[in-house]
């Protein structure tokens, strides 16, 4: 299947959602090695910079990634970054969902073993002694029962990794879940790659908040980060400035990653052990950022707030205890 896939896409056309799905169930059931998959990215690519990006299938992409299990989980929000940004900083989105967690807000988190930098979701959580390779339906158990769960989209990712090029599932992965979810904290570095995400997340979330900024997928707290917020009907774009909540960081030299999964786990650790540090401001500002779209806080700044407080009592240190705990049992 997927090599006549391949060669639509080469001819320039777009796929439907039933050939996503028929698709997806051959790579989950692993009838398509690493060699076809890779060739079936380098199509897609080569066609969407030709042709460009069709909304359609990108929704349908997301929708044919999707679990078959229906779940009554509401208020559900997933922090995440596109990769490929230049500047290797230390991973983000995954201490902010646990700092999310520990202030009352589910977090389901996506992610995959790093793909352009040092240290992924994956690699990161089996550092702290999270167990990564969960089936969705212990995903949703610990979501349900300690506000947290990941899940690793791990029988197409690990293709990617081989291929060693940006492909459409760098926005793709970072948009998909294994179940609807309402809030989503997404942060790009490609400016050309953002534009295209925002009609694609606005058929996908009831409200987002997209952040641009061409050194880090992050909200940057050394430099302004653009950022497109929708919640329902209303969408509005400005520039977010760090100063204005009196973040004052002059480069990213202490937040860049270290060499192994281990170094960055001891980092995040401290962080949440109540060491401040511009490492806990980079945490604490895209927390707040996900309280700020979940409804949580009324701004970005009380958001962040919030987050540097939950940090500093211990909250979110005990969170990521719970889930451990909560995991080893299952």
């Amino acid at each position: 299947m997927i090599e006549n896939l391949a060669d639509k896409v080469m001819n320039g056309k777009y796929l439907s959602l039933a050939e996503l799905q028929g698709l997806v169930r051959e790579i989950r059931d692993k009838r398509v090695d690493d060699l076809q998959f890779v060739s079936f990215l380098s199509a897609l690519e080569t066609r969407n910079r030709i042709k460009g990006i069709d909304v359609e299938e990108s929704v349908n992409f997301v929708i044919a990634l999707r679990g078959s299990l229906t779940t009554d989980l509401e208020g559900v929000i997933c922090p995440a970054g596109c990769g490929g940004d230049p500047i290797k900083t230390i991973n983000v989105s995954t201490p902010v969902s646990i700092i999310l967690a520990s202030g009352g807000t589910r977090v389901l988190k996506n992610g995959f073993k790093s793909v352009t930098g040092k240290c992924g979701s994956r690699e990161i959580l089996e550092a702290m002694g999270i167990e990564p390779f969960l089936s969705l339906e212990q995903t949703l158990v610990s979501v349900k029962s300690v506000g947290i769960g990941y899940y690793d989209f791990q029988n197409l990712i690990v293709m990617e990794k081989r291929s060693g090029f940006r492909s459409p599932l760098n926005y793709i992965g970072a948009l998909s879940h294994p179940i609807k979810i309402n809030y989503k904290l997404l942060g790009c570095s490609d400016k050309d790659q953002f534009e295209k995400m925002i009609p694609i997340a606005d058929e996908l979330y009831d409200r987002y908040l997209l952040t641009f900024n061409p050194e880090i997928d992050e909200i940057s707290t050394v430099s302004q980060t653009e950022i497109v917020e929708k919640y329902g009907d209303d969408k509005s774009r400005y520039l977010f400035d760090p100063k204005k909540i009196g973040i004052n960081q002059r480069d990213y030299s202490e937040v860049f990653a270290s060499q192994t999964p281990e170094e960055n786990a001891e980092r995040v650790l401290r962080t949440f052990n109540g060491e401040s540090s511009p490492i806990s401001e980079m945490f604490a500002l895209n927390a707040g950022a996900g309280f700020y779209i979940a409804g949580k806080s009324k701004s970005i700044e009380e958001g962040y707030e919030l987050a540097n407080n939950l940090l500093s009592d211990g909250s979110t240190k005990r969170k990521l205890d719970e889930w451990r705990n909560f995991i080893a049992r299952l």
